[in-house]
Parts: C-alpha cells; sequence; structure tokens
C-alpha cells in the first residue's frame, strides 16, 4: 500500500486548531504527518513538542534533517527552519530570503506535492497572512488533495480564507472533523471516528489547577469564566504557555501572581472575538421576514428592540440596524430602532464603537449595501452616522439582565458552545426573561437548545437556529 504524507500549515492561533485536530487522527499504518507551524526563530520548537505529544494518540517527535519518516508519526520543523520532503526523508534548511514566516507552508507543501504528488495531503489551519496558497495549488496541480479550517472556527481566518478565495481547497471543516475527512479519502484507512480519547483521562488534575487561575482572573477583571469549557480554556492557555515558555499550570498560576498584567492579557485570549457583517447570509435573509413581522405589529410609537448578547467587534450589531432600516424603507413607514450591542472584551468594544472595519468583514455582505451603508477611508470602510446612531454598545456580561420583558430578538451566537449545560440552560432563561411575549431568539449554526431550554421556547427554523419565546 502506498504512504500518504499530510502536511499541517499553521500561524497565529494554530495551536489550538492544533490542539483539536491532534486527538482525532488515530493509528493507521499509511500515514505520515508534518506540522508546519510559524515561530519566532529563537522559538519555543522544544516546549512546542511537549504540547502537542500531550495532545496526539500517535508519536510526536521534533524533526532533524536527513530524518527517514514513517507511518503514524508526526514531525514538527523546528524554529529557524524550512522543511522540506525528498526520498522520503525530511531534510532542514535555512528560510529562503523574503519568506516572512518560518517554518514556510508553502515550501513544504510544494515539496510534498514534487516528491508524494497524488499521495500528498494539504491542511491549512489559523493564520494570519496567505502561507499556504501556493503550497495548495501545487498540491492540486500534482492531483493531491487540500483541506482547510472552516474559517468560522479559526481564531485567525486569513491563512485558510487565502486558500478558499484562491480556489485550491478540496473540503472545508472544523479541526475536530479534519482527521474523520481524510481518513475517509484514503482507502482502506480506518476511520477516525473510532478514536477514543477523554480530556480527563489525560489531564486528571485540569479542573482543580485551572479553578486558581479562573479565581484570579475573576478577582482581577471582575469576568468570571468559572462556567466555560476547561476544554476550550486549557487549550488556549497551553497557547499562551507555549508563547512565553512556561510548562504546567501550576507555574503559570505562581506566574500571574507576580505578572498581575498577564492577568489582562488571558483575559483577552479567552474572549477571542470573531464577527463579520451578514455572517452566514442565509440566515439572516429568513430572519428579515421574521423581523418584518415585528414591525408590521408595533404602531410607530414603539420601538423594535434588538440585543446581541456577545457582540464582538460589533459587525453583527450594525447589520441588524442595517436590516431594520432596509425594513423601513421598502415599507415606507416609520418606526424607532435601537439595536444594543454587550461584550466583555475592552478591545473588541473600541473597534465596534469607532465602526471601523476592514475588506475582510464584508465577505457575505451585498456590494450595495456595503455602498450605502459606508464610506470608504484608505483601506478601511466605517459604518455612516445615520446607521451608527442606531446602535449602543456596552461592556457587560449576557448574565444579570436588566431588561426584563423589552426585547424583541436576542441573537447571541456561538457563546453557548463554550458554555457548560447548567449555565447554557441558565442564559436561556435569562434570555426568555428579557424577551417579549413571541420575542425571536437566535442561535449560532452548531447550537441548539436543550430540552429544559425548550419549554421556554419553540423551535421557528431549525436550519438557521431561529427559535420564539413561549
Amino acid at each position: 500500500m502506498s504512504q500518504f504524507i499530510v502536511g499541517i500549515g499553521a500561524s497565529a492561533g494554530g495551536l489550538e486548531a492544533l490542539f483539536a485536530l491532534l486527538p482525532h487522527i488515530k493509528p493507521n499504518g499509511n500515514i505520515v504527518y508534518v506540522i508546519a507551524q510559524h515561530m519566532a526563530h529563537d522559538g519555543h520548537s522544544d516546549l512546542m513538542h511537549k504540547l502537542l505529544s500531550r495532545y496526539a494518540n500517535i508519536k510526536v517527535e521534533l524533526a532533524h534533517s536527513s530524518q527517514r519518516l514513517k507511518s503514524d508519526h508526526i514531525y514538527l520543523i523546528p524554529a529557524g527552519s524550512d522543511g522540506v520532503v525528498r526520498d522520503g526523508c525530511i531534510h532542514l534548511q535555512p528560510p529562503v530570503d523574503g519568506h516572512v514566516s518560518t517554518p514556510s507552508v508553502n515550501v513544504l507543501f510544494q515539496s510534498l506535492a514534487e516528491s508524494f504528488q497524488t499521495y500528498a495531503i494539504g491542511v491549512v489551519l489559523s493564520g494570519t497572512g496567505s502561507d499556504g496558497v501556493i503550497g495548495c495549488r501545487a498540491i492540486k496541480k500534482s492531483l493531491g488533495m487540500t483541506f482547510a479550517q472552516d474559517p468560522n472556527a479559526a481564531i485567525f481566518n486569513g491563512m485558510p480564507s487565502s486558500a478558499i478565495e484562491a480556489g485550491v481547497v478540496d473540503q472545508i471543516l472544523s479541526p475536530q472533523n479534519l482527521a474523520e475527512a481524510i481518513a475517509l479519502k484514503i482507502p482502506g484507512a480506518p476511520s477516525a471516528s473510532q478514536v477514543k480519547f477523554s480530556k480527563s483521562d489525560m489531564q486528571p488534575n485540569d479542573e482543580d489547577e485551572l479553578l486558581p487561575i479562573l479565581e484570579l482572573v475573576l478577582k482581577e477583571t471582575g469576568v468570571n469564566f468559572v462556567g466555560y469549557k476547561t476544554e476550550t480554556l486549557r487549550r488556549r492557555l497551553d497557547t499562551r504557555m507555549t508563547a512565553i515558555r512556561i510548562d504546567g499550570l501550576p507555574a503559570y498560576y505562581n506566574y500571574l501572581k507576580t505578572h498581575l498584567d498577564e492577568i489582562f492579557h488571558i483575559q483577552q485570549l479567552f474572549l477571542v472575538s470573531f464577527s463579520s457583517f451578514y455572517r452566514d447570509a442565509e440566515s439572516f435573509k429568513v430572519l428579515a421576514q421574521y423581523l418584518l413581522e415585528v414591525v408590521r405589529k408595533k404602531d410607530e410609537r414603539e420601538n423594535v428592540n434588538i440585543w446581541v448578547a456577545g457582540c464582538a467587534s460589533g459587525e453583527e450589531v450594525y447589520t441588524f440596524a442595517m436590516i431594520l432600516t432596509e425594513i423601513k424603507l421598502n415599507i415606507g413607514r416609520e418606526f424607532s430602532i435601537k439595536v444594543k450591542g454587550t461584550d466583555l472584551n475592552p478591545i473588541a468594544l473600541k473597534q465596534a464603537r469607532s465602526g471601523t472595519y476592514s475588506s475582510k468583514s464584508f465577505k457575505e455582505m451585498a456590494p450595495e449595501l456595503k455602498k450605502r451603508y459606508f464610506k470608504q477611508e484608505g483601506e478601511h470602510y466605517v459604518v455612516n452616522d445615520a446607521i451608527q446612531s442606531l446602535c449602543q454598545f456596552e461592556q457587560a456580561s449576557v448574565f444579570g439582565c436588566d431588561q426584563a420583558g423589552t426585547i424583541d430578538l436576542v441573537s447571541c451566537r456561538n457563546l453557548l458552545i463554550y458554555l457548560k449545560s447548567p449555565l447554557q440552560v441558565q442564559l436561556i432563561a435569562e434570555f426568555h426573561q428579557a424577551l417579549l411575549p413571541s420575542g425571536l431568539l437566535f442561535l449560532g449554526q452548531s447550537e441548539s437548545l436543550s430540552p429544559l431550554s425548550h419549554a421556554k421556547f419553540k423551535q421557528v427554523d431549525l436550519t438557521h437556529r431561529l427559535y420564539m419565546r413561549r
């Protein structure tokens, strides 16, 4: 049986994606994995190797030059070198002049295409920039396969988005589903879904070791992450510990006690914000029809009130303001609009209040709306004053809402997936309290209500995750 080789390219946010991917890779005797994760030249290869080994079910090795590649092994290209594969071996070489980031994903992928041709597979994970596009194109030209992390699931979507937009990606998936998809493409390879993995088995003290850190964050910032999923927080802390070369949660806790500014850094790490205008455009198209009915039931003296809970950098808040403004124009009737966004991330809220965005925020927005509601300033676009006047932003938790029975629609997308079940139930109950009778609840595409929460909401449109208050 011919051997396949999977090249994995990542940059900023890549460690978290790798931590999600590696547990799902199953030994099969037929695949070699090589990782090109951007690192500083004086990087932390040994620590990264140790962290990746914790998550993987197969052996992880820090690659050395002229090393022969073995199936069911993962090879990490060290900092300060590019990696190429020739004659069944990996060779390390100095970075080529002009390559901004190393190890270069393009260099690795191009060598895989040349050496393995139809047996080459390229995977592009989270990262800024466009490294990997040229390499994916080479793999496609040699009739190999290419995959990219879903940009909506990436902390930084530059690299996967660039590859997707270049038309050189065969399949777009979350990191958790990539291993399964690759296994299914390879004849005779066992299904990755057979992997049995439990975080609690590998890290039995995570809850105990993590709690003091979360309590320290709460004390210094007022933000409570205790109800967040341990696995998610742990992955993000692992990323940070790798960056500052600290091994283990107890050591990191001691570091935090003497470096209080670090607490605010990890607060931002936990509150990673990502959004775009009209994200999941089909869902907003359906939602606009329901908002039209909300408007028709109001008299001219009543507000249409929308609350975007966990609004990140504000794109969704402005999206709702534009949708309601379009409704006003189409029906030729005046009514008041108020769209409120709340979030805990002060950096994201600062951008939201400025209303200034790059072109990447407009991928799903109709060009005529962009022209109507934005003015261009250099390479950025600014929301016009009329739309900004309809929106307000507040740094606040989604819990403890004081808007009982006043809201027509609550949008809370892709927050529930980070919360443990008890907090999910509590949050849905608070949304129920905030909404008017027959008010609408809009969730993320990968979210759903628990049986307990279904007692408070009835399903309106499952495809687009729209519910109505009972």
